[in-house]
């Protein structure tokens, strides 16, 4: 039968958790988005070296090896809006205290501390987001809005952090209190429980390592962040010291990355259209190879910004792309349990992604440093090329009621197996 896709069928209130969890997502990247501009800046006030510039984001992202399931036990056991509250008040509470506490070791303790709420309120969002609409149009509508919204906030808080740093080296930390606000709205729209079924909990017995080119999945899930928090730690410390880019004209370069990765996420539906979601992944591995070349290259200001554009067009395509791999590749009845091993994998990528830059640093330069991850973004190319191998193999076994999984064209009414 058609999907039935209208708005009347979904229950009051629905729309605003959507944007309340959206919004969620988006603030919090002010703790790693919203003082870029300022990490060169971070690194003259504390005199730190290349290597140690990598730990004013690393000890950010190490909480998430675990919050993100310890959040998910929460959440189940106190309900979301508790758990979303607290953490926003937490990060905000952090941001606040920066802003008059000046020594490396608290900076270092409290980035540690909102990194926990990170870590945590990342994973949550998208299940909070779930809840709503599991599947459908609806459910692609709903998580394009917390894409979206993590991409906008990614564009505007470099450039706001840009602009603070004309105060001092820490008021880029003022933009954290944003999400102090959002937990006052979130305490009223959210729930005290998720509406889950338990039934998914029962069929979740398929181990998930009997997932099909789960080893290629998980490498494309952290590749992305391995890429990606590279070029926000490294880029800025390369864009001002090897061609003169003032920091706040770094922030402006950032920012417009974000933008046009708002653009291209909400392009992505209609490349689905045309290829499976891991020849998209293919294209963009290609993209970053020759972002990070124009990077490295560093011979003009002007090579670099369009190495930084290059990245920002792919970036959303790239995110979307994997979220729908890993729910296309998940084992029947083990969806959320692989899923959950995604998210951490892709954690395991954004807390290494500084800590590996930073260590090649020691040997080489930074610029041949982006030469040598263009060279593994070729190799991340070959990894999703096999597991495109792998999914259109899937699909060509799949029986018709599988159809819905397959690349169509976007003027087909989308099908569903649910029984009438």
């Amino acid at each position: 039968m058609v999907r039935s896709d209208t708005r009347a069928q979904r229950p009051p209130g629905v729309g605003a958790t959507v944007w309340v969890a959206a919004l969620t997502a988006g603030f919090i990247t002010s703790g790693m988005q919203g003082i870029v501009p300022a990490i060169p800046a971070i690194r003259d006030h504390f005199g730190l070296d290349n290597f140690q510039v990598g730990l004013i984001t690393s000890v950010y992202l190490l909480p998430g090896l675990f919050s993100a399931f310890a959040a998910g036990v929460l959440t189940e056991r106190i309900g979301p809006r508790k758990v979303v509250v607290g953490g926003l008040t937490i990060f905000g509470l952090g941001g606040l205290l920066l802003l008059f506490a000046h020594d490396l070791g608290t900076l270092l303790a409290v980035r540690f501390v909102q990194g926990i709420v990170f870590g945590a309120l990342q994973s949550i969002t998208v299940g909070i987001i779930g809840s709503a609409a599991l599947s459908g149009r609806a459910a692609h509508r709903d998580q394009s809005r917390r894409i979206v919204a993590m991409a906008a906030s990614e564009s505007v808080f470099p450039v706001i952090g840009g602009m603070l740093l004309a105060v001092s080296w820490f008021a880029p930390f003022a933009t954290q209190l944003l999400t102090l606000p959002l937990a006052v709205v979130a305490w009223f729209v959210l729930k005290d429980r998720q509406e889950e079924s338990r039934k998914a909990g029962d069929a979740a017995k398929v181990s998930v390592w009997k997932a099909p080119a789960i080893v290629g999945v998980q490498i494309l899930a952290a590749a992305r962040f391995i890429f990606k928090f590279a070029v926000l730690t490294y880029t800025p410390v390369l864009a001002v010291d090897h061609v003169g880019m003032s920091a706040a004209t770094v922030g402006w370069l950032v920012g417009a990355c974000g933008a046009l990765s708002a653009v291209t996420a909400l392009l992505s539906e209609k490349l689905a259209s045309r290829w499976r979601s891991s020849e998209m992944i293919f294209g963009c591995m290609l993209v970053i190879a020759i972002s990070l070349v124009l990077i490295g290259w560093a011979g003009a200001a002007a090579v670099v910004a369009i190495g930084l554009l290059l990245y920002g067009i792919q970036d959303g395509i790239y995110g979307v792309a994997h979220n729908v791999l890993a729910n296309e590749m998940a084992p029947t009845g083990a969806r959320m349990p692989y899923i959950g091993l995604t998210g951490t994998v892709r954690n395991v990528g954004k807390f290494t992604s500084p800590l590996l830059f930073g260590a090649v640093t020691l040997a080489l330069s930074i610029p041949q440093t982006f030469f040598v991850f263009a060279g593994l973004s070729l190799a991340g190319a070959a990894v999703a090329r096999r597991v495109a191998g792998v999914q259109r193999d899937l699909q060509a076994a799949a029986t018709p009621t599988d159809s819905a999984e397959r690349p169509t064209d976007s003027t087909q009414p989308e099908t569903t197996d649910k029984k009438t």
